[in-house]
């Protein structure tokens, strides 16, 4: 049995019931069930879970039934994010009690409270398409709204010595009791710190230099946490305040324009284009994605955003006033419905959203080069950055054409390791036949997790879904299946229905069995046979505790066990000589 540490941070999942929907914070439980180590990635594209909960300080898991465990006479004394959440939980029983459920209730509580648990992903989808997904997170935004609108009420508090020291005092009273409200969260943390920062130097110097403060505050952060660094949230947060601090007066100014409100219109609209130059090629290296109307979203979004944060605190503060609650409860009502319908419609609009965008690393910090040297180009005015902004383009354009031809001239067949499941991946160029042991639309629902990452990575464009069983022939330009015989760009690959090997196995490149026998191991090596190698989604070592290399070195080479291996990858080379396929194998290991 493997024994842990006597502390050990073990991210545990709970049977859903009444036992656990009914667990505080504070309560103990005990259980009697071995942790499990979280596993590295063993499917191409797929995210690493494992190094991210490891800049968590996470390295185990477990799931627990209810009959699993039970809840101890102890209890244990509260951090303040706990003590946050509690409080959490009281302010949304406040919007339950007013009429608030279902999507309105998720969306209000993300916003204010910044609890996004309960979000309908195809509302998540909605947001991300039209560019709002970043209001969904409680971050910058938010603490942004919170501290100017109290920055401007005590603005008279300036003109005193003491005024001054006391209007510092109110601004991170205010702004950190906001972050405790909302549960303390890295990204509302994050946020809090950076407008500490700001008013602290507002405070100290009137003249102070925006940019000091910013890294002050992502060199404390950093401090205190070093694995910040890698964080996607911390990343695009100062990307985002960077690029709008230095780029939107440059936009804003660049047209001049009488009236009032449309001057005001101007300026939202140039914060968002002023944030997209330092966001976008961090958003599309994450997310493969780009919004196309993110500058129309944020035209209503961020007002309307603005308006429910300030009518939610109201309500928060005066529901113990019964008509006056009811009245601003409908006022929220009809706001966040508005903000519903308007990214709702911007999503529908054609081309909303450029999707399946194929972006490396490469690709991203040449970017970023050319985002620096324009910036340099703007403050010194100096030739040789605008030599190096044109180098820069020849680069990305250069890395760009070179990526293009590696999708356009890859052909690879992929087995990926799917517990209990068959997904296997021809690809061939753009082009993708997704070969499974589900139907079409079962496979698009639970295979998304390794479907949609792989196609990101591959740039892949078209795609179609084909069952792994039955008689019915299956032609495409590039591939052709026949009863239980796959044939890919010159490639040969037979799946047998049943879990043996036959002594009249036909000439093939690859073997694939879902499940199989160990005796059948035996009757493989055994056989004198063109075949060059069996691929099994049955594990074949019991025990866990072995590692890659050593279950590498228990089996034949020729043997690939997906549970025990992770994914098996073919690339296949054509020869220009006599346009014969030569089959390479790269491995990919969990």
């Amino acid at each position: 049995m493997q024994l842990l540490p006597e502390k050990q941070n073990i991210l545990t999942y709970l049977e859903k019931d009444s036992t656990a929907a009914n667990l505080i914070p504070g309560q103990v439980i005990a259980f009697h069930r071995q942790p499990t180590a979280i596993e590295p990635p063993s499917n191409p594209g797929e995210f690493n879970y494992r190094a991210y909960m490891l800049r968590h300080h996470i390295t185990h898991r477990l799931y627990l039934r209810t009959k699993d465990y039970f809840i101890t006479t102890g209890k244990v004394g509260l951090n303040l994010q706990q003590k946050a959440l509690i409080v959490r939980e009281h302010f949304l029983s406040i919007f339950e009690r007013y009429g608030f459920s279902g999507d309105e209730m998720s969306i209000l509580s993300a916003l204010v409270l910044g609890d996004r648990e309960n979000i309908d992903p195809e509302i998540k989808s909605d947001f991300a398409n039209s560019g709002a997904i970043h209001i969904l997170a409680v971050s910058g935004l938010h603490v942004g709204i919170i501290y100017f609108v109290f920055s401007f009420l005590l603005k008279l508090l300036k003109k005193y010595r003491k005024g001054r020291l006391a209007r510092l005092f109110v601004l991170l009273a205010v702004i950190w009791i906001y972050a405790f409200i909302t549960g303390l969260s890295p990204s509302v943390q994050r946020a809090a710190t950076m407008f500490s920062f700001i008013a602290i130097g507002e405070n100290v110097n009137r003249q102070n230099n925006i940019y000091n403060t910013l890294a002050a505050s992502a060199f404390l952060l950093l401090l205190v946490n070093p694995n910040l660094l890698f964080e996607v949230g911390f990343q695009l947060s100062y990307a985002a305040v960077l690029s709008i601090v230095f780029f939107q007066p440059l936009i804003y100014h660049t047209i001049y324009i009488s009236n009032w409100w449309l001057d005001k219109v101007w300026g939202l609209l140039t914060v968002s284009l002023a944030a997209q130059i330092g966001v976008s090629p961090l958003s599309i290296y994450y997310f493969h994605q780009f919004p196309v109307y993110f500058w129309l979203t944020n035209l209503f979004a961020i007002p309307l955003t603005t308006l429910i944060i300030y009518a939610a605190f109201l309500l928060l503060t005066l529901s113990f006033i019964p008509f006056i609650g009811k009245a601003i409860a409908l006022l929220l009502h009809i706001l966040v419905k508005a903000l519903l319908a308007s990214v709702w419609t911007v999503n529908t609009l054609p081309g909303a959203v450029i999707p399946k965008i194929s972006f490396t690393a490469p690709m991203l910090l040449t970017s970023f080069l050319v985002i620096i040297f324009l910036t340099l180009f703007i403050i010194r005015k100096q030739k040789i950055f605008l030599q190096l902004i044109l180098v820069s383009f020849i680069i990305l354009a250069g890395i760009t054409t070179i990526n293009k031809y590696r999708i356009l001239t890859q052909r690879k067949i992929v087995f990926f390791h799917v517990p209990r499941k068959t997904l296997i991946a021809a690809v061939h160029g753009k082009s993708i036949v997704w070969i499974s042991s589900e139907d079409s639309v079962i496979t698009r629902q639970k295979m998304s997790i390794y479907m949609k990452p792989f196609e990101q990575l591959h740039g892949i464009k078209s795609s179609v879904i084909i069952p792994l069983s039955g008689k019915s022939a299956q032609q495409f330009p590039f591939l052709k299946k026949k009863n239980n015989m796959i044939n890919f760009a010159g490639m040969k690959i037979w799946s047998p229905e049943k879990a043996e090997l036959t002594e009249f196995m036909p000439p093939t490149d690859l073997i694939y069995l879902h499940e199989i026998y160990r005796k059948e191991i035996a009757k493989f090596e055994a056989k004198e046979s063109p075949v060059a190698q069996l691929v099994t989604n049955t594990p074949l070592f019991s025990d866990k505790r072995l590692e890659n290399e050593e279950k590498s070195n228990m089996l034949p080479k020729n043997i690939h066990s997906l549970p025990d291996k992770g994914a098996l990858s073919a690339n296949i080379l054509i020869s220009d000589k006599n346009k014969k396929s030569g089959i390479k194998i790269g491995y990919i290991t969990h």
